[in-house]
């Protein structure tokens, strides 16, 4: 294969991936990583593709998220759908986790019919929402606070959430591979946020369509072990029925 077309080809499975390691683009081209990693020398000065830690991505994909103030108001109104609809999964004297993130945020403010609830969180916003509720009862992690995300994180934070069991932890992500589940951009908040899935009964993925399909580099939660996805009504149809046929079960609000 000559360097042009194998780079051609480099560069549309990236596309594809959305992230994909050296070594694996040597074991698909059957080349050395030397080689691989020349093409993406040539890539990146062209503007095509951003070399991160692990691998590579094409170069309009964001290495990490939004500050909070941005974020909250992206597809405003399919979070505003998706939190009303998982708050209403919530019932009387249930414990709940509520991750901390934007659409997470729209539970805690549509929880308003519902008593005697215990909310853990690590979400110094969703705290906020809750302070005037005398039905919740609400337990804040601690740890460092993230300024831009006005999150808690940390190992005060992983500290806090070992050994609690919880009826229902809904988990916020900023990208929900098709193949691999739950992805992260930073593995520093990873170890929180697997802390509150172990904890839970049930677990609750919170994601709006533009988190699916989405890669990051660091997988950390399998499809096989989530209970449920709540997402909106603009969700893919190909992605609904990919992920339905690995038996997650799916709620479209």
């Amino acid at each position: 294969m000559l360097t042009d077309e194998r780079r051609y080809k480099i560069l549309e499975l990236i596309k594809e991936k959305q992230f994909v390691s050296v070594n694996d683009l040597a074991d698909a081209f059957s080349v050395h990583e030397t080689t691989i990693r020349r093409d993406l020398d040539d890539l990146e000065e062209k503007g095509l593709v951003a070399r991160i830690h692990g691998g590579v991505i094409p170069s309009d994909v964001k290495k990490d998220e939004s500050p909070f103030d941005e974020r909250q108001t992206e597809n405003i109104d399919e979070k505003e759908r998706i939190g009303r609809y998982a708050a209403s999964l919530i019932k009387d004297y249930d414990s709940i986790i509520l991750d901390s993130g934007t659409t997470t945020l729209q539970i805690a403010r549509h929880l308003t019919n519902q008593k005697n609830l215990t909310v853990i969180t690590n979400d110094i916003n969703i705290a906020t929402v809750l302070r005037n509720n005398r039905e919740v009862k609400t337990i804040v992690t601690g740890g460092v606070v993230h300024h831009n995300s006005y999150m808690l994180n940390g190992m005060l934070t992983d500290a806090a959430l070992k050994n609690l069991f919880v009826n229902k932890a809904f988990i916020a992500t900023p990208a929900f591979d098709l193949t691999t589940g739950l992805n992260h951009f930073d593995e520093y908040l990873i170890p929180a946020k697997k802390e509150m899935l172990v904890s839970a009964q049930n677990v609750i993925v919170v994601a709006d369509h533009t988190k699916l399909g989405r890669k990051a580099l660091h997988a950390f939660w399998p499809i096989e072990e989530m209970d449920l996805l709540i997402t909106d009504t603009e969700a893919d149809s190909e992605s609904i029925a990919l992920l339905q046929s690995k038996g997650l079960k799916i709620e479209q609000a």
